[in-house]
C-alpha cells in the first residue's frame, strides 16, 4: 500500500493537556496510525507539521491564552492546503467556547469527546479527512443564537446581569430577557433548590464538558 493512504497517514496532534496528548498519541498508534509530532502550542504545531511531512491533524479547540485549535489549524492550511483537519473538542458547539471564532476549515470533521463511544469513530474521521479540503463544512450548533450563546457563557463565568450588559453593549433589560428565553429554550426554572442561574451554569458546563468556571475572555 502506497504512502499516503490511509493506513499509513503522517498524524499532528495539537492539545495543551500533556496527559490527554500523550493518551491521545499512545491509543492512535495501537490503531496503527502514525503520529510523526504533537504540541501543545501554535508555533510548535506549525513548525511540527512542516518539518515532519505531516498530513492530518488532530486539534484541540481550547489551547489556553493565544491562538485556538481552530486558529492553528487555519494558519497550517495556508501552508499546506491539502492538510487534514480534524476538531477533537469537548464543546458541542464552537460558539460556546467564543462567538467570534471563524469557520471550519473546508474539509474539517468537528468531533465531541463525549460523544465518543470508542477510539474507532476518531480513527474513521481522521481517514475521512484526506482529500476533503475542497469540500464545504460546518461545526455543528445547538438550538440557541448567537446572543444567547454568548449570554449563557457570559452567565457561567460568574458576571451579573449588569456585568454582562456591558460586554454585549446591551441595555440590563435586554441581557434579563435573554435569560428568562434560555431557560425556556433549554427547559430550566428555578425553584427554592436550585436557582434559573445556577441551572444555567450547570447546562453550560454539560454542553462543554466542563467542571470548571470558563474564562471570561
Amino acid at each position: 500500500m502506497g504512502v499516503g493512504e490511509p493506513q499509513d497517514l503522517r498524524i499532528l496532534l495539537v492539545e495543551d493537556d500533556d496527559f490527554t496528548r500523550v493518551t491521545l498519541k499512545a491509543a492512535l498508534e495501537r490503531f496503527g496510525l502514525t503520529v510523526v509530532a504533537s504540541a501543545s502550542d501554535a508555533k510548535s504545531a506549525i513548525t511540527g507539521a512542516v518539518d515532519n511531512g505531516a498530513q492530518v491533524g488532530v486539534f484541540d479547540l481550547d489551547l489556553g491564552p493565544g491562538p485556538t485549535g481552530l486558529d492553528v489549524a487555519h494558519g497550517i492550511r495556508r501552508l499546506l492546503p491539502d492538510f487534514g483537519v480534524v476538531m477533537l473538542t469537548s464543546y458541542e458547539d464552537p460558539r460556546l467556547f467564543s462567538t467570534s471564532l471563524s469557520e471550519l476549515p473546508d474539509g474539517a470533521a468537528y468531533v465531541v469527546k463525549q460523544s465518543l463511544e470508542d477510539l474507532g469513530f476518531l480513527v474513521e474521521a481522521i481517514r475521512g479527512s484526506v482529500g476533503t479540503a475542497d469540500r464545504s463544512s460546518a461545526a455543528p450548533r445547538i438550538d440557541l443564537t448567537d446572543p444567547q450563546v454568548e449570554t449563557l457563557r457570559l452567565l457561567a463565568c460568574g458576571l451579573t446581569n449588569a456585568e454582562i450588559a456591558r460586554v454585549r453593549v446591551v441595555e440590563v433589560k435586554s441581557v434579563e430577557q435573554t435569560i428568562a428565553r434560555l431557560a425556556k429554550r433549554l427547559d430550566l426554572s428555578g425553584n427554592d433548590q436550585v436557582n434559573q442561574r445556577v441551572a444555567l451554569a450547570r447546562a453550560f458546563y454539560s454542553l462543554t464538558g466542563s467542571r470548571t468556571r470558563p474564562e471570561r475572555g
